[in-house]
């Protein structure tokens, strides 16, 4: 299927490996502006050589980094349209009851906090325009369940939930 987001900025968390190095060249592809988020900063010419693509190099689950990096994004491009939130970790493999309490708590905090982080910052960029689209990468797992990452698990659950509450909040502001 093609896509044209000519005119269009994407923001895309996790953008410097992954499945979300492969959204950003898609987006790329479509015509869209790009903007990665990671904690790696990254050269454009790793990814792809081409003008309206910037690499910020932030942690998704410190909101002052998050909330600046939305800041260079819309002083860059004037607008953030589209985020893919692509930044998360699976953490170890173990039973609840053994899991790893420092552990536990990354996984969640990158995978769940992060996520909710970018949402909230570039939220309000779409209602400015009236337009936007966001796609919050979860699992399987969030929804079954997988034995010894119940971390991930839980994580994941709680991306799906929070992004059915925020696609009813917006449904008639920005999705229409």
């Amino acid at each position: 299927m093609n896509y044209d987001f000519r005119g269009r900025t994407a923001v895309i968390t996790g953008g410097a490996q992954g499945i979300g190095s492969a959204v950003v060249r898609r987006m790329i592809t479509a015509g869209a502006q790009v903007a990665i988020l990671d904690q790696i900063a990254v050269k454009s010419a790793q990814i792809v050589p081409v003008d309206g693509l910037i690499s910020i190099a932030a942690d998704v689950t410190r909101p002052d980094e998050v909330d600046d990096a939305t800041r260079q994004i819309v002083d860059r491009f004037g607008r953030i349209d589209m985020l893919v939130n692509s930044a998360g970790i699976a953490g170890p493999n173990a039973p609840l009851w053994q899991y790893d309490v420092v552990a536990w708590r990354r996984v969640i905090e990158i995978d769940l906090v992060g996520t909710f982080l970018a949402c909230r910052a570039c939220v309000p960029q779409m209602l400015k325009t009236g337009w936007g689209r966001i796609v919050n990468i979860s699992s399987i797992a969030g929804k079954e369940g997988n034995p010894n990452a119940s971390a991930y698990s839980a994580a994941k659950a709680g991306v799906l939930g929070m992004t059915k509450s925020l696609g009813k909040e917006l449904a008639a502001r920005i999705f229409a």
